[in-house]
């Protein structure tokens, strides 16, 4: 089995798990924050690209859609529109939050119904991904935020998996700077 994850019945923060495996190798790609210039078009174009290149899956950094709202009419809108781009995707999605993500507890309330828990890990092939959420809890000027128990989950998924031959971390904002320095996962 190439995937090692935890599936909820309720709701998952990927797409589907049906990966274009390569035994000898894979690749996976990385799609950037779409917020702050966003030019319409453009993600679809990428999303067009990435299914020529077929890689194994996607991965984020979050900020998919503007967000920064409290309607949710206004957030149905935005993911719908975001998800009907990203659902042509031939091979899995995997979300991680950002601030135009979840800067709020409703838009937060909108995450965990549309894709359940906003942070979560997964092993591929014997690589180990953690999927961080910087913004728990939501405050949208902050830094970065990681709740205890983000951190205590962490922590539990990397002492559960030393024998992985990578660990790679993705997240929105860089919690190396400012107040967050001193986040420690031992």
């Amino acid at each position: 089995k190439d995937i090692v994850i935890d599936i909820s019945p309720q709701a998952n923060p990927w797409t589907h798990l049906q990966f274009n495996n390569d035994p000898d190798h894979f690749q996976f790609a990385i799609v950037a924050d779409r917020t702050g210039g966003c030019r319409i078009g453009v993600f679809a174009s990428a999303v067009d690209k990435i299914n020529l290149l077929q890689p194994e899956f996607v991965i984020c950094v979050g900020d998919l859609i503007s967000g920064v709202t409290v309607y949710e009419k206004e957030l149905d809108k935005q993911w719908l529109e975001f998800n009907r781009i990203v659902n042509r995707l031939d091979m899995p999605f995997f979300y991680v939050p950002g601030n135009h993500d979840i800067s709020n507890e409703v838009m937060l309330s909108k995450w965990n119904q549309l894709f359940g828990r906003p942070y979560y890990h997964f092993i591929y092939n014997n690589v180990l991904f953690l999927c961080l959420d910087t913004e728990d809890p939501p405050n949208p000027s902050s830094p970065g935020n990681l709740s205890d128990q983000q951190i205590n989950y962490f922590a539990k998924v990397l002492k559960d998996n030393q024998d992985v031959s990578w660990t790679l971390l993705f997240m929105h904002k860089p919690l190396w700077e400012g107040e967050n320095k001193n986040i420690s996962l031992e």
